[in-house]
Formats: C-alpha cells, structure tokens, sequence
C-alpha cells in the first residue's frame, strides 16, 4: 500500500509541474483562485438551464481502458442535483446535547443504562495482582523484575490501590446527558479536556457512546506509570478532529460492523446470498434509518441515500449499512466510502506529533430486528457561505481529466517496488458519477475547510492473484477511485484532505 501512494504521489507531483495551463492534471491546491473561479459570473443565457444541460453531463458515461493487468471499465449513471452548487466554509463540531438527546431518545428510550466507569477498576487491579502472583511462583527476574521483593512490593501498592478503587459498574444511571471529562498529569495539572458519555446496559447488551473533540490544540505526552508510581513510558494524545457518537444493540454484532463492500440499489429484491439471514429487502432497511434520522431530529440535515451488505469474516451476510449524506445547501456531500477518512499529518517528518481530521459519515447498520449499530463521526458546522452558485466547467473537460488520470493514478498497482510487472490483476468498475460536493481543509489546518464542488467516481475495485483465479483470492471493494474539482478540474487526495 505504501508503494501505490508513494508512486502514486509522485506521478501527481510530476504532473502538476507541467507548465501547459490546460492541463487538467493538476494538483491544484491554489484555493484562493479556484474561490475566485467559482465566484466568475454564470451567463444569463445559461441561468435558464438546468445544471446538467448547462454542464453538458450525460445521464449516462462510457469509457474502457485496458493495459496488460490493469482494467478500467466506466458504465455509470451521472448524477447530478437540481440546484445550484455552493462553496462553504466549515469547522469541525463538536455533538451538542440536543444531537445527543435525540439519538438517545430514538435508540435508547426507557432502557436502563449505566454510566461505564473509565478510571482503573477494582476487577482489573485484582487482574494484575494475580499476574503478578504468578510470577511470584517462578523466578521474578525472567519477567524484567529485579527480585522477589521488587514483585511483592508491587503487588503490595496494588492492594493498596485496589482499596479505593471503584467497581466496575458504577450503579450510576444515566439519562444520556454529557459528562465533563479532563486527563490530569501526576502534579493535578489538566492536560486536556473534552464532553464524553460512556454507558452500557448488561441487561440488553445495549451500548451508547459519545467522545467529542479534545481541547488540547498540540500534541500532548501523557506519563504511564507502573505499579509504584514510577514513570514507566508515555502515550501521546494528538489533536484528532473526530468527534463520535456509537451505538451497539448487542455486543456480539460490535466486530461486524465495518465488514462491507456490495453496494446495492434501494429498489433492489433481497439478495439471494442474503436470504438464509435476512427478509428484510433494501428498501425497508433504507425505511428504518430515514426513520431514526427524523425521530433523532436530523431528517433536515442528513439523508439515507445508499446501502451495502454487511458480512462476517466467513463472509456471511447479515444485514445492511445504510450510508446517510450530509445535506448541504440542499446538495450532498458525497460519501467518502471506506477511504482513510482524511487522517492528515500536519508535520510528516514525525508522525508522533500528527494531527486529523476525518471526514464526516453516518453509518446505520439494519437487519431484521431494526437498527442495531449506528457510528456518526466527524459532525461539521456550516459557518459561512462562499458564494451560492459556483461556476463549473463543462463536462467534456471533466471527462478529458478522468481520462488522464486514470492511468496515471492507477498504473502503478501494476509495478512493484522496482517499477517491474507483478502477477495481479486490477479491475476497476465504475458504475457512479455524480456531482455533489466534498470536503477540504485548508493546508496545514485542521479547523478550517471548505465544501466543494466534485464530480466523484465510484467504482467496484477487484484485485486478485495469478496465475490461479480463484474467487477466495480476490480483494473486493466499492470506493470513490477518482475525484475531480468541479470547479478548477485539480485532482482532490482523500488521503491528504485536499
């Protein structure tokens, strides 16, 4: 994987020094002048049309490319929205108590649940006293330890510990109302806080989450200490821009969740693999998320607009992930799919001290019981409208780029480290286009970005070895393989932010 990017950075570096000013493979990271292009009055003779017959967008977009092991296949509908595309200006938000409530009240209702304690339990001391116990039994110095009395002095401290420590159910209900929580150094000193809610029901197996942004603007050295008080190490807290609010009906479906790759379409039957697990077809499952978006009061901001089957590791399916796009202006920002969700170092040279900022999704998973895991991450704040209709290029020239980068992005997967062939197939089909609009940071921050026009290409990606085919071997994944600025025609890397 770090090949492909490595090689991949690289083609877009080369191309982006090309001095031809129509070229459209560009990096194009010049955001003060893509806003200027986007801001270009639209021609009053053009104001009549619609957005696609102003565009010149296709419903629907063939193309083939086909280079030894390398296939590209494009058979898409082109989607495009009715209104006007903006530009805005957005933060990243924290969940505030009404967000909170609501979902609360639409997955919890009267089930009792109780506040999980997050400080050192009496159950996990008693765990380390008996390892330590162990130890005791056989010779203390081939596990690190100086001596039998080292040991026993520890576990002594433990004891001590173990005294005032809290039970690992706190017997606090919680009505879902957010909670202060601080990280502390050994001298009392805050080193950061944030709002976080933490509850579980053993009863049900029910489990609600919160944990929104840490204060602390750099990265911060946490001290771990061991049994006697002892700087032992450190962990780091780096800044994260990714608020998250989880829910899990059931404790044996938490691994299940992020297992998913079909896409399938609202109106399609029930899928025969499916039906020995589900009776449910799309369009019920898609019913039920729309359903908690409006009983979590959200309906206006956030809609169910697609849905993939959900498998376990032995590939049985189960369930469905509906995907909800953030409405906008009333044009959705278009899903990231399972794409690395922004994670941006802000200083490469060390990644100890990194910063991110993911992008923003509403995953509602569905079987035949109703919603059972929902994770939303990210929230954004709309702050500031740029302008309310941006001036596009034409498809053609949308179509001119997508036929260049194609080889230059995905060319690659072909090579290995020293640039020579290997025996692995590459299938891209792209079977969506669509215009909507995407997040990007401004460089080198985390707390500012904006909402842009992009025409995205969505594609089922395969991979598998040679010389033998067989479908256990082949890697299957449904992902955005190409964004474009609708605005500027430069190339958008979901990796880097922008």
């Amino acid at each position: 994987m770090k090949k492909r990017f490595a090689v991949l950075l690289l083609a877009i570096l080369i191309c982006a020094c090309q001095p031809t000013p129509d070229s459209p493979v560009v990096v194009g990271k010049d955001q003060t002048g893509m806003i200027e292009q986007a801001k270009e009055t639209i021609p009053s003779e053009q104001r009549a049309l619609t957005i696609r017959e102003r565009l010149g967008a296709p419903e629907r977009l063939t193309y083939a490319y086909h280079n030894g092991f390398l296939s590209i296949n494009v058979d898409a509908e082109v989607i495009v929205p009715e209104g006007e595309l903006p530009v805005v200006r957005v933060f990243p938000e924290n969940f505030n108590q009404e967000t909170v409530t609501g979902f609360w009240n639409a997955l919890i209702g009267d089930v009792p649940m109780y506040t999980v304690v997050q400080e050192e339990t009496k159950e996990e001391i008693l765990e380390k006293i008996n390892q330590l116990m162990q130890i005791l039994e056989g010779d203390p110095e081939n596990y690190g330890y100086r001596d039998r009395a080292d040991v026993e002095q520890r576990i002594a401290a433990l004891q001590e510990r173990y005294r005032t420590a809290p039970d690992a159910d706190s017997g606090i209900r919680s009505d879902g109302t957010l909670q202060r929580q601080a990280k502390v150094d050994e001298k009392g000193r805050e080193l950061w806080s944030r709002t976080s809610l933490y509850t579980k029901s053993t009863e049900t197996g029910y489990e609600f989450r919160v944990a929104n942004n840490s204060s602390n603007e750099a990265s911060v050295r946490v001290p771990v200490y061991d049994e006697l008080g002892n700087e032992a190490g450190y962990t780091i807290t780096e800044v994260v821009r990714n608020a998250s609010l989880t829910f899990i009906k059931g404790r044996e479906l938490q691994a299940s969740c992020f297992v998913w790759d079909q896409k399938l379409n609202a109106d399609d039957p029930l899928p025969k693999k499916a039906d020995a697990n589900l009776t449910i077809a799309p369009q019920q499952a898609i019913s039920a998320a729309s359903r908690l978006l409006a009983d979590a009061g959200v309906s206006d901001k956030y809609a169910a607009r697609h849905i993939f089957l959900i498998k376990n590791s032995d590939g049985t399916v189960f369930a469905y992930r509906v995907v909800c796009d953030r409405i906008a202006k009333g044009v959705p920002v278009l899903m990231t799919g399972n794409l690395h969700e922004g994670e941006i170092d802000l200083n490469e040279e060390n990644t100890e001290w990194s910063a991110r900022w993911e992008y923003e999704k509403l995953w509602i998973d569905v079987n035949d019981g109703g919603v059972y895991c929902v994770q939303f991450g990210s929230p954004l704040a709309i702050v500031d409208t740029i302008t309310e209709e941006s001036n596009l290029l034409p498809f053609d020239k949308i179509r001119e780029i997508m036929e260049k980068m194609f080889p230059i992005l995905y060319e690659s997967e072909t090579k290995d480290y020293y640039g020579s062939g290997i025996d692995e197939l590459h299938e891209k089909r792209i079977d969506r286009v669509e215009l909507g609009l995407w997040r990007i940071r401004e460089q080198n921050s985390i707390e500012r970005g904006l909402l842009v026009p992009v025409w995205v290409f969505y594609a089922n990606t395969r991979d598998w070895q040679l010389p033998d085919f067989d479908m256990d071997t082949i890697n299957e994944t449904y992902r955005a393989v190409l964004i474009i600025n609708a605005i500027d025609g430069s190339i958008i890397d979901p990796a880097k932010g922008y």
